[in-house]
């Protein structure tokens, strides 16, 4: 195995043993050339492996130490479930709690919050999404929060949802009303519409630079996009959401109900198979 690898190995044990704890300095590149007997450049790119994995910071110039976790964010659903029951609430609860406090327990007034609502015609991906035609109007909403002590994103999500859905009610179509306390479900409430499940389909993608700037994640840090479909009482889609969130930490929590067998089932023999 390449030295470079051998290094990295012994630190990436340390630090899954809590040998090198979170925020640790990690050995210089001059200790790790001596320990190891290898030019600065193996024992850099032994680092930068580490690098890329998302355990080490800084290097290049700052000493690297061992990544610090960053807050995390849980996707699960219950928390939507309790976004429904929040609908109900009075508004004094509803302002108080957001999907931000529900998936990573940071305050709202903690954020700092940016939203921008535009009328665009639906794309053929959107159409099919919806059972609409290509070209009909919809609203697009771009949604950003930014985490007031450290500037950087702890959201960042593009929903659209069919202008007919919602267009009888004029507060819903001007983005001056954001952040609506109660959020989507809230609004949606308003116009006769109730969400009975949210599907939702996960992929990977890779944040470009200036994405890597904008959450504050490492390089080697993958990016999760996933694309909500909220679907009314009547089985219509009717808002339709791309999140991203950075995959080191984010949490997606599955949960599939199965049907019980009947009363009536069949024991089962373990001398033959009927």
């Amino acid at each position: 195995m390449p030295v470079k690898h051998q290094i990295a190995d012994a630190l990436r044990a340390q630090i899954l043993m809590g040998q090198l704890a979170p925020g640790a300095p990690l050995p210089t590149i001059e200790e790790l050339s001596s320990q190891w007997r290898c030019a600065p450049l193996v024992a850099r790119e032994a680092l930068d492996v580490l690098k890329s994995e998302g355990r080490v910071s800084g290097g290049r110039g700052k000493r690297a130490t061992v990544r610090v976790p960053p807050k995390r964010i849980k996707l699960s659903t219950g928390w939507v479930q309790e976004q429904k029951d929040l609908v109900l609430q009075p508004r004094s609860v509803r302002s108080h709690r957001g999907a931000i406090e529900l998936t990573a327990g940071v305050p709202i007034d903690a954020t700092i919050s940016t939203h921008k609502y535009d009328a665009v015609s639906a794309t053929e991906d959107l159409a099919l999404e919806f059972g609409i035609k290509a070209g009909t109007e919809i609203q697009q909403r771009t949604y950003e929060m930014v985490d007031r002590e450290t500037g950087h994103r702890l959201a960042f999500s593009v929903s659209y949802i069919p202008l007919a859905l919602i267009e009888s009610n004029p507060a819903l179509l001007d983005e001056r009303n954001e952040p609506w306390p109660g959020g989507h479900q809230h609004q949606l409430y308003t116009v006769g519409i109730e969400i009975d499940h949210v599907t939702r389909t996960l992929i990977a993608v890779q944040p470009t630079p200036g994405d890597r700037q904008k959450w504050g994640i490492e390089q080697g840090v993958s990016m999760l996009q996933i694309r909500s479909r909220s679907v009314d009482i009547d089985g219509r889609v009717v808002e339709l959401s791309d999140a991203l969130y950075p995959a080191d930490r984010t949490e997606v929590e599955f949960t599939e109900n199965l049907r019980r067998w009947p009363d009536s089932h069949q024991a089962y023999d373990s001398a033959a198979d009927d």
